[in-house]
């Protein structure tokens, strides 16, 4: 087994860890341990009475290991808080009576409409829970338990924040670009779609349906992603980097073109296939505008999946204004015409922008995309 061999095989499973999501699970998987690990340690030298309640400390350190740091940061804040507020929720019941039947309904009640403002966040379910465990758990020595309880679950959270923060903080914007592949697959394939609906002439409209919740999603997960990259350099020491900044701002220039090329596609599909030349209402388009359309339609296709050089596209929109330009007949397909030439030219506009200076197989890169194309 050669050199060569070895090499194109560790290449591959390194992208495929990088691209299922496995390098930063594991990373985070061995973060989480350790800090799990830190907090136990720490925890079980904590003076006075959190002392004798150290199994806290590895729960408060997992809940601050956050995908972000700032998450975690939040995450913490928001925990402890619910934590106290479950905690003076079962000091007012016990007030009231002993613990019981009542007692505990009576914790429950008042937590979760205590645990219902939206401020909380991920703290409001603590409420509730803080005010059973003091309730139920710590009994006759509530106070004691309170106390060891809310000062142990700081501690963790404080090492597990501590722990993101200092050991390989993450960055998630190659995340975020690697997931423009997922959308422009969605988006070739709905104008491979298109393409056949212009040759064919036949519709369906819960296709459209399906394949317009498809591409929904696909831009909504980028959504998602670019937003959490976005998070990812908030108290980060690598998000102060200059370089780390710009790419954000790329990454959010590319997330809005993506949106557009989305936007000009819906549009297309209305224009051509839902209530344009190829609807019940108007009928065929004539072969002049049907077959450069379709053409069109293909070339964009390809060269969002990146397999044909981008002139290709400006080619064959360049066909279709042609065939617009010599036809003089059939105002209403020359109206609908002119209407998708609009879109195929933001299409292709918008895409370039999404795309431009990165690889979303291997990240940003100066010129893989276009040799790549070219070949």
């Amino acid at each position: 087994m050669g050199f060569d061999h070895v090499a194109g095989v560790g290449t591959r499973v390194w992208r495929w860890s990088r691209t299922s999501g496995t390098q930063p699970r594991l990373l985070h998987a061995a973060k989480a341990a350790g800090a799990a690990a830190l907090a136990w340690f720490v925890a079980r030298h904590v003076p006075g009475v959190a002392s004798e309640y150290p199994y806290y400390a590895p729960l408060g350190a997992v809940i601050a290991m956050q995908t972000t740091v700032w998450a975690g940061l939040r995450s913490g804040i928001q925990t402890l808080i619910g934590i106290a507020l479950g905690i003076g929720v079962a000091g007012f019941t016990m007030w009231i009576g002993d613990p019981g039947i009542l007692a505990v309904a009576l914790a429950v009640g008042i937590g979760v409409l205590v645990g219902g403002f939206r401020v909380l966040g991920e703290g409001s379910s603590w409420v509730s829970t803080a005010a059973l465990f003091v309730l139920l758990v710590g009994g006759a020595h509530a106070e004691g338990y309170s106390l060891g309880y809310l000062v142990q679950m700081a501690v963790g959270v404080v090492v597990g924040l501590l722990v993101n923060f200092l050991v390989f903080p993450p960055l998630h914007f190659w995340d975020a670009e690697h997931r423009i592949d997922a959308v422009n697959e969605v988006l070739a394939d709905h104008l491979d779609g298109l393409a056949a609906v212009m040759r064919e002439g036949k519709r369906d409209v819960a296709a459209w349906d399906r394949q317009q919740d498809r591409l929904d999603r696909a831009i909504a997960d980028v959504r998602s992603r670019v937003s959490i990259a976005h998070e990812s350099r908030k108290v980060n020491p690598r998000g102060a980097l200059r370089g780390s900044r710009l790419r954000l701002e790329q990454d959010g220039a590319r997330f809005r073109a993506l949106e557009r090329v989305a936007w000009y596609t819906t549009d297309l599909t209305e224009l051509v296939a839902r209530s344009g030349p190829v609807s019940e209402e108007v009928g065929r388009p004539s072969p002049e505008f049907a077959e450069p359309l379709a053409k069109a339609l293909d070339q964009i296709a390809c060269v969002i999946r990146g397999e044909c050089p981008e002139e290709a596209a400006d080619l064959a929109i360049a066909e279709v204004e042609r065939a617009l330009d010599a036809s003089r007949e059939n105002p209403s397909h020359v109206a609908v015409t002119s209407a998708a030439l609009v879109s195929l030219r933001g299409v292709v506009e918008s895409e370039r922008r999404a795309t431009a200076d990165i690889d979303t197989k291997t990240g940003p890169f100066g010129s893989a995309r276009a040799g790549r194309a070219a070949s």
